[in-house]
């Protein structure tokens, strides 16, 4: 039998800081879900977590369970990052930070990944799994209308400034 000093139990129960140095984060919300995408820079593996809870900096992190991450997956592993081509050629490589519907469509808010910036581009999906494919929402009356929506949903995590 090993003796355990006093110290290593206290090292043993508190929680570890776990970090990936060599992968990307990325929260995101499946409607009312909030989730956490870790992107491995080999062979782009990625694992998803349960985001519990949330205090400071600190993540809560669970397992989804199985069939409630084949779903996640399904629904957004072909659309979680992307690339948006601005007028003039200059691609804009976004990551998604909601999935969401709006009546009988279905919407995600994009964020720019590596950047500052804190505009959301809102994209309509449509079709379904390895069929989907990506609108901007140009029109000024559903973009107004996807905003309202989204901030009546997410208005205690994003603050949107005019």
């Amino acid at each position: 039998m090993v003796g355990v000093t006093r110290e290593d139990e206290i090292y043993m129960s508190a929680s570890p800081n776990i970090q990936f140095p060599r992968a990307e984060y990325f929260p995101f919300f499946y409607e009312d879900t909030h989730l956490l995408y870790v992107v491995f820079e080999r062979e782009s593996y990625r694992q998803l977590y349960l985001i519990r809870n949330t205090a400071g900096e600190l993540l809560e992190l669970d397992y989804p369970g199985g069939l409630f991450e084949e779903k996640i997956r399904d629904a957004v592993d072909r659309v979680l990052l992307v690339e948006m081509e601005e007028e003039g050629g200059k691609a804009k490589h976004l990551a998604l930070g909601t999935y969401f519907p709006v009546d009988d469509a279905t919407y995600g808010a994009y964020y720019e990944r590596g950047t500052d910036e804190q505009t959301l581009y809102f994209l309509r999906l449509e079709g379904e799994a390895e069929n989907v494919t990506l609108e901007a929402v140009v029109d000024p009356s559903e973009h107004a209308y996807v905003s309202k929506v989204f901030m009546e949903r997410y208005s205690d995590f994003f603050s949107i400034e005019n």
